[in-house]
């Protein structure tokens, strides 16, 4: 059982990288980061599509953000847990950066992101359990 099991609805690719990033977590958490920056970035793109509002896969992920915040479509709260998550990942990618502890976080906001995506274009009354961190 996985936190993410609910993207599997919307597509297969969002489960498979929150899987991976939960299975690298207690081993390598720098590699977790980068999973769940691919997992929001997909994230992303889906409900930039989903809106009518994709553009270009070109595009960079804070500019897709910063347009779907700026049309009304994403809400500032969770346009702030896309950018933290971007931010770790990138930290991860570049600097080769990642704990435990911001790995930990970075899991928890993702795994809160895929249910407002779910609540959003799924099932608006949808009643997930507890996050349950990786071993």
């Amino acid at each position: 059982m996985s936190n993410f099991s609910v993207l599997s609805q919307h597509d297969e690719q969002l489960l498979r990288l929150g899987m991976l990033a939960e299975k690298y977590f207690a081993d390598d958490p720098n590699t977790c980061l980068l999973k769940l920056r691919q997992l929001i970035e997909s994230l992303a793109q889906m409900l930039a599509a989903r809106t009518g509002l994709y553009e270009s896969p070109a595009e960079t992920q804070h500019d897709l953000l910063r347009r779907l915040v700026d049309s009304g479509v994403l809400p500032r709260e969770i346009f702030q847990m896309f950018g933290e998550v971007r931010r770790a990942g990138n930290a991860a990618n570049h600097a080769l950066s990642g704990d435990h502890r911001t790995a930990l976080t970075a899991l928890k906001l993702t795994w809160q992101l895929g249910l407002w995506f779910h609540r959003t274009f799924k099932d608006s009354a949808y009643k997930s359990g507890p996050f349950i961190p990786p071993r």
